[in-house]
């Protein structure tokens, strides 16, 4: 879908909706599958707990949406 969809999008936004506001972390695996389907930026969501997964998701060219973890103190702005 999102190859459909990159002539209208300048960005993908992906929450994976199973951990979203769980502070369990985000299964980069689907995330890295999902940077393999798109050269158009993309931005995650959805359960990141920690800067390790905010810095793997870099490494991967995807940038973080964080938002319980600051909001509880897990990780400071």
């Amino acid at each position: 879908m999102m190859k459909a969809l990159e002539p209208y999008c300048e960005a993908f936004l992906y929450t994976h909706i199973d951990t979203e506001g769980l502070l369990q972390g985000i299964p980069l695996e689907g995330d890295r599958e999902l940077r393999r389907g798109t050269s158009r930026q993309l931005i995650a969501a959805g359960g990141i707990r920690s800067r390790d997964e905010i810095a793997a998701l870099d490494v991967m060219g995807v940038d973080a949406v964080v938002g319980m973890a600051i909001y509880t103190g897990l990780i400071s702005a």
